[in-house]
């Protein structure tokens, strides 16, 4: 699954190849399964992996919830966005907040359903689309969001705000 997938850049300049990364893992153990494991245990394998405590420690020690850090991330999304047109990259548009304590992200393609179509198990990105919860969660903050590419919208849209803000209602 490896070979037979694009490179979208380095580690340090592509943030999202870890969760391609992630995604080959995943599928690549869900494979090796050969048919032992059905799309809701492939689902809590996902949950249980992003509770782990070396997952926790990298988004944990991340705040968004202040302006410096969303103003990095629009001029990071355009970096990454820039690194590769492959289908296998994300594209990323984020927009801060009225305050510190809101941003958006819209994605307008997501390498993991990419993956999904090349590994022909399209029916397992919603699974891994979870991730985003949890991540947003161990920031400290609350996802709320309408589709994701996976489930057919056009967009995976992410309206984040800080957990006990005026804005999580």
């Amino acid at each position: 699954m490896v070979e037979r997938t694009p490179d979208i850049g380095s580690f340090l300049k592509n943030s999202l190849r870890i969760s391609l990364s992630g995604g080959i893992v995943w599928l690549s153990f869900y494979d090796a399964m050969n048919g032992k494991m059905n799309n809701d245990e492939f689902g809590v394998m996902v949950k249980i992996t992003m509770k782990a405590p070396l997952i926790q420690k990298a988004f944990g020690g991340k705040n968004p919830f202040n302006k410096e850090y969303q103003k990095k991330k629009v001029e990071k999304d355009k970096i990454e966005n820039s690194i590769s047109d492959s289908e296998f990259n994300w594209k990323t548009e984020t927009i801060p907040g009225r305050d510190e304590d809101e941003y958006s992200t819209n994605y307008h393609q997501c390498g993991l359903c990419a993956l999904g179509r090349q590994e022909h198990h399209e029916d397992l990105i919603p699974y891994m689309c979870e991730m985003d919860f949890i991540s947003v969660e161990l920031m400290g903050g609350v996802l709320h969001r309408k589709g994701t590419i996976a489930t057919g919208s056009k967009i995976c849209d992410f309206y984040v705000c800080k957990n006990g803000s005026k804005w999580d209602v």
